[in-house]
């Protein structure tokens, strides 16, 4: 499936720069701390801004249930790192776990670790944009100079 969307992205009709940049901004989301929201808010940056939905929502897909659980780990210790707070005893950080009600209780209990999470998280996601805009405009670039498009004669 990624791998479709990644090849529908190579070939949309949009300049490299903007799909680029809508790729990056779906990226961004899909690091940001609102768990459970990537997929509506992609769907609402693309609206809004009208940029590709495809690249929008293919950056935000970057985040999923298999990179959820190293993504939130992260944030967590970059988040303590800057804010200097203790470690935070995480329940057991598997798809199973981040669907059940237990596993966001026992979150929403340790509120004040929710603040290195969100700092962690955003400086994740802010990073993660700046990294995947330049790479994705050097590919869709790359790409187009190797099979580039015939103009259509209708």
């Amino acid at each position: 499936m990624l791998r479709s969307a990644l090849r529908n992205l190579l070939n949309l009709d949009d300049p490299p720069e903007r799909t680029a940049l809508a790729f990056a901004i779906g990226t961004f989301i899909g690091f940001s701390p609102l768990l459970g929201l990537h997929t509506i808010l992609a769907a609402l940056v693309s609206v809004v801004w009208r940029l590709n939905k495809l690249a929008v929502l293919t950056g935000s897909f970057l985040s999923n249930p298999w990179t959820i659980p190293p993504i939130v780990g992260a944030s967590w210790a970059i988040g303590r790192l800057i804010i200097s707070s203790p470690p935070v005893e995480l329940p057991q950080a598997s798809l199973s776990a981040l669907l059940t009600a237990e596993f966001w209780r026992l979150i929403a209990a340790q509120w004040r670790q929710l603040l290195p999470f969100a700092v962690g998280s955003l400086i994740l996601s802010t990073v993660s944009a700046a990294i995947t805009y330049p790479l994705m405009l050097y590919t869709l670039r790359s790409y187009r100079r190797k099979y580039p498009r015939v103009a259509s004669h209708d």
